[in-house]
């Protein structure tokens, strides 16, 4: 009988963003690799202690004990386990980390394929097929003369997943479109906010909605209800009910689209969702101005 601890490989995912790291279990664990996760450096230093691991996605900025720290750690162990630096700030970080010795570096957001590469790149020991490029805006969206511009109103599960979108779509070049952007952390306070700020689109990730069709009939029948209706989620999730929940959102006139949207792929997919609907609603100011 094989043993499944000599075939399967183990990785250590950590990450200070509860969010992350689930994605990434649930992602990499569907893969057919065993995941651990840990949402702090000493957390990661004690499963390192405690456990044999092949391969660390290993975050930088975290309280406490840092990515630094843990990284010393790594390269005092024997067998060393190979290590991929996935971080959301700036280059200082790269140039540290290869020095000490990393076997690969990507900046938040990232995309999952590129990320899938480098993994099984480190792993097999040898260069794995190059991951296709992800398409930028200008190159899936439909030609048109007009540039999108909307209010967007984002309900997210945390800070984190929406800094990554803030940032993306306040750089028209990046996202293809002048947008202006907030965010809600609950449908409660989107509720709220809708009228404050009368979104045009209104982005919702599912992981925060808990009755969906419940919340999504509230935003629909608002007097100020926004243009469309957009929810959102990794398609790697399995959600309660889905056939039925999907059915009911269809009829409500929502737009569902699976998207692991912290990624940079998948913001480039999301960013297209976006142009095409301002688009299709007349949302827009002339290219030339």
């Amino acid at each position: 009988m094989t043993d499944i601890h000599k075939t399967t490989k183990r990785v250590l995912v950590v990450d200070d963003e509860a969010e992350v790291t689930l994605s990434l279990q649930m992602y990499f664990g569907g893969k057919g690799y065993e995941i651990l996760t840990a949402l702090e450096g000493g957390q990661a230093i004690r499963l390192l202690s405690q456990n044999r691991i092949d391969l660390v996605l290993l975050d930088m900025k975290m309280p406490g004990v840092n990515g630094l720290e843990v990284l010393k750690h790594i390269r005092s162990l024997d067998p060393m386990p190979k290590v991929i630096v996935v971080t959301a700030y700036d280059v200082q970080f790269q140039e540290m980390v290869e020095a000490m010795g990393v076997d690969g570096f990507l900046m938040k957001p990232f995309g999952i394929q590129a990320l899938t590469h480098k993994v099984e790149e480190a792993l097999d020991g040898k260069p794995a097929a190059a991951p296709p490029r992800a398409a930028e805006p200008s190159e899936t969206a439909a030609v048109s003369a007009d540039i999108p511009k909307a209010r967007l109103l984002f309900v997210e599960p945390s800070e984190y997943t929406y800094k990554l979108k803030e940032i993306f779509f306040n750089d028209a070049e990046k996202c293809g479109g002048q947008y202006e952007v907030v965010c809600a952390y609950s449908m409660e306070e989107a509720l709220r906010m809708m009228d404050k700020f009368r979104p045009d689109i209104l982005l919702a990730d599912l992981s925060v909605l808990g009755k969906v069709s419940d919340m999504a009939g509230k935003v629909m029948e608002s007097p100020v209800r926004p243009k469309e209706l957009i929810m959102h989620g990794s398609g790697s999730a399995v959600l309660p009910n889905q056939n039925q929940m999907m059915g009911d959102l269809t009829r409500l006139g929502v737009k569902v689209i699976q998207n692991e949207s912290f990624t940079r792929a998948g913001l480039v997919r999301l960013g297209d969702v976006i142009r095409k609907t301002a688009l299709q609603h007349g949302l827009t100011i002339p290219a030339t101005l």
